[in-house]
């Protein structure tokens, strides 16, 4: 933990790559497995986490138990930010889906820095702002898509987030219960959406891992082109 003994103030980090390494250093640094609970919706925050290694999942659960997956993270994510900030609870569930090593981060840590580090302060508040956005985003599309157009945002932000350069042949090695929950649709109708488009030569299924073959027709069908009447 950073603490100030003298009667200065000491801020031991200026950047957040120098308060990882710091943590690390500290020990503060977990090895789980896939499907390990980072925490649980409704646990008191505590602490953030970064994932140094690996993917972890953040969803909520209906009073039907359907599962609708609020976002997906990976290497150089943040998770926990939002109930740290408001100093209340989780609010929602964080569960590693590819084994992980996480960085956690105490909230007596993140104090002490944003009370002598406005640079620290504004790089965290940029990080929040984004997060809610991405979030909001989502809800707005779970709300208003139709079901083909829930399944092809879900496989475009999955593909966008765990290939940021783009690179080609990249497969989604995903489980379908939850790509299912990142669209908001049941597994079921996911599957039927899945052969669909691989029917119409928009991705393709290796082995269960999903491979985009067409980006620009899955855009079109997010951004209501009817592929299947032939206008390209």
């Amino acid at each position: 933990m950073i603490s100030d003994e003298a009667d200065t103030p000491i801020n031991p980090v200026s950047t957040i790559d120098e308060l990882l390494r710091m943590q690390i250093e500290e020990g503060n640094l977990m090895h789980l497995k896939k499907k390990r609970i980072v925490y649980n919706e409704g646990k008191s925050a505590t602490s953030i986490f970064y994932v140094l290694k690996g993917k972890v999942k953040t969803s909520k659960w209906n009073e039907d138990g359907k599962e609708l997956i609020t976002g997906l993270y990976h290497e150089g994510d943040f998770i926990g930010f939002q109930a740290l900030m408001e100093g209340g609870r989780y609010r929602e569930t964080a569960e590693v889906i590819e084994e992980a090593e996480l960085v956690f981060i105490s909230r007596e840590d993140l104090s002490f820095l944003f009370q002598y580090n406005t640079a620290f302060l504004l790089d965290i508040v940029r990080i929040l702002t984004r997060n809610i956005a991405d979030k909001q985003e989502q809800m707005l599309r779970m709300a208003y898509s139709s079901l083909r157009k829930k399944v092809g945002e879900a496989l475009l932000f999955t593909y966008q987030k765990y290939n940021p350069t783009g690179e080609e042949e990249f497969s989604l090695n995903i489980s379908r219960c939850n790509l299912a929950a990142i669209a908001g649709v049941a597994k079921e109708s996911l599957i039927r959406t899945l052969s669909d488009l691989r029917d119409e030569h928009i991705i393709q299924i290796q082995d269960g891992k999903i491979v985009i073959y067409d980006i620009h027709k899955l855009e079109r069908i997010i951004y209501n082109d009817d592929i299947r009447s032939g206008n390209e």
